[in-house]
């Protein structure tokens, strides 16, 4: 008889998901997590070039002078936590770093903004590193799809509230840790996890907070674990376990893995457009249009997304504040790729952000759901765009992966042409990007001591 039967949720769950570090790892979801890793170094490399003012300022207060945690992109260390946390920052600033439709989060940057200092400091090798990527990825996205999409219509950051539990995990898995401290882990995030979609509006900037605080309380769970505090025998259910603090209905079948299913990382996508994934089908219908048809912005009289309803009062506002609400706006994202024919980061700054022009067509895209489109979440995220010029031709473009899906993959030599544009954008020579791209790439295995010395000039 199988000794899990009479086993909690989660101790089912957690079983099921540290047992991978057992399985043959296919050259598939090595390769990706190679991507997901070089993708996260460049993202990060940039994100912590544009942060470095706010950051040294922030580090004033955070008073700590400790040196064990690598920032990456800089020759500064920090505490482990504050590096972690800093790290995280980094990561999402850009709007940049990686994503799944499944759960509707960004696994990667609160992940390896953990694993990346704690290895570098306990010089893991990289097969455990690599199981701690995979094992993280799994938890955070398995947690997060089994109660969405109603979390995220709660209101909730899921990459805040579920991304806590997948680094706990993954740092466990990558520290060799016993499962019973790898669960009062999971536990200690489960019980302290949050984090509110407010962060999206208006003004704010504080969505990079919650990725940078999922980093830190993940590993400070696996701190707490290892000093010896228990956390709850079922942390997942009852009426304040997480899953139903969580979500208003969740679907316990995703939290069950079976022995060798493919790993929830290949199915992530990775960003080629600097704004929210949600605006990406959206600009990628702009931009087609715009190079089949040269499309005159000053000739058109309307514009209209139909897309699926999860954006709506989220992702279709008009009024753009600063950089942060024009990467979270379907509008403007639209608008600027018909306007300049690109999506990059700098379309998403000054002068663009605050042009007339660009603005008064933001104004009049209108973003509606569709009955049907809605339905196919999350298997597809559908976007019509529809524009009608001013001598009454109408032009329409449906897009259903952009680029970047499993579907619609960015080939290896696009990313690693967006890591050495990142890389250029921090200001590091093209030969420290080269030789990044070579380390982890060149061999089956990822030489970890050089890439992290690299990482720390």
């Amino acid at each position: 008889m199988d000794g899990r039967i009479n086993q909690s949720l989660t101790d089912l769950f957690l079983s099921n998901i540290c047992d991978i570090k057992d399985e043959q790892i296919f050259l598939n979801s090595i390769l990706k997590a190679k991507f997901c890793l070089l993708d996260y170094l460049g993202v990060t490399i940039a994100g912590a070039s544009l942060l470095q003012n706010k950051e040294i300022r922030l580090c004033t207060f955070l008073k700590d002078k400790q040196e064990e945690g690598i920032i990456i992109g800089t020759a500064r260390r920090n505490s482990m936590q504050n590096a972690i946390f800093l790290n995280g920052l980094n990561s999402h600033i850009l709007e940049l770093d990686d994503g799944i439709r499944y759960g509707v989060i960004h696994p990667g940057a609160p992940l390896f903004s953990a694993l990346v200092p704690v290895a570098a400091y306990n010089s893991i090798s990289w097969e455990s590193f690599l199981k701690g990527i995979l094992i993280g990825y799994e938890t955070s996205i398995r947690i997060a799809s089994c109660i969405q999409p109603y979390h995220y219509s709660a209101g909730y950051h899921p990459s805040a509230t579920c991304c806590p539990l997948g680094v706990a995990v993954g740092l466990g898995i990558m520290q060799q840790l016993p499962l019973n401290i790898i669960k009062d882990a999971f536990s200690c995030a489960a019980v302290s996890a949050g984090g509110s979609l407010k962060v999206l509006e208006d003004v704010s900037e504080l969505k990079i907070f919650n990725i940078g605080r999922a980093a830190k309380l993940g590993y400070i769970s696996v701190a707490m674990a290892q000093a010896g505090f228990h956390g709850p025998r079922e942390p997942l259910l009852g009426d304040t376990g997480f899953l139903n603090m969580m979500s208003s209905r969740f679907d316990e079948k995703l939290l069950h893995r079976s022995p060798g299913e493919e790993l929830y990382i290949n199915r992530t996508y990775i960003k080629p457009y600097a704004s929210c994934r949600h605006t990406h089908a959206a600009v990628e219908a702009a931009l087609r249009l715009k190079e089949v048809y040269s499309i005159s912005i000053s000739e058109i009289d309307s514009l209209q997304v139909i897309t699926y309803s999860g954006v709506i009062g989220k992702h279709d506002g008009r009024e753009i504040y600063g950089e942060a609400s024009a990467k979270m706006s379907i509008p403007y994202s639209v608008a600027v790729a018909l306007a300049i024919g690109r999506a990059d980061m700098e379309v998403f700054e000054d002068p663009y952000i605050s042009n007339e022009t660009i603005l008064a067509l933001t104004k009049a895209v209108e973003v509606v759901s569709d009955e049907y489109l809605t339905s196919l979440v999350p298997h597809k995220r559908v976007a019509i765009l529809k524009i009608r010029m001013k001598d009454g031709t109408d032009y329409e473009e449906k897009v259903e992966y952009p680029k970047g899906e499993p579907e619609n993959q960015l080939s290896q030599e696009e990313l690693y042409a967006k890591f050495k544009s990142l890389t250029a954008v921090a200001g590091k020579p093209k030969r420290l990007a080269d030789e990044i791209i070579s380390v982890i790439f060149e061999n089956s295995e990822v030489n970890l001591k050089k890439l992290f010395n690299l990482l720390s000039k």
